[in-house]
């Protein structure tokens, strides 16, 4: 893994931590891999904005399922994310 100049000297204090839920050999970044990210940062949150879900698109079932596990779920008030709002808050 390649870090930044910045990060070396805190992490190797101890003052930063980097999570991932990837082996250290995953190189590529694939649809699959971009889901789980989103479900691992998901889980570690305690709210999640989402700008835009494209009716019945994966965003939109993203946001679905990670209400359904009691997240609060933020975006823009727009017409655009009626699909999102119309899901409460």
């Amino acid at each position: 893994m390649r870090l930044k100049a910045e990060h070396k000297m805190p992490l190797a204090e101890g003052r930063l931590l980097i999570l991932s839920p990837f082996a250290e050999k995953s190189r590529r970044v694939t649809a699959e891999t971009s889901l789980a990210r989103n479900y691992f940062v998901a889980a570690l949150a305690d709210e999640i904005f989402v700008t835009h879900a494209a009716p019945g698109g994966k965003t939109e079932q993203f946001c679905r399922e990670i209400q359904e596990w009691g997240k609060e779920l933020h975006t823009f008030e727009s017409e655009a994310n009626n699909n999102i709002l119309s899901l409460g808050r």
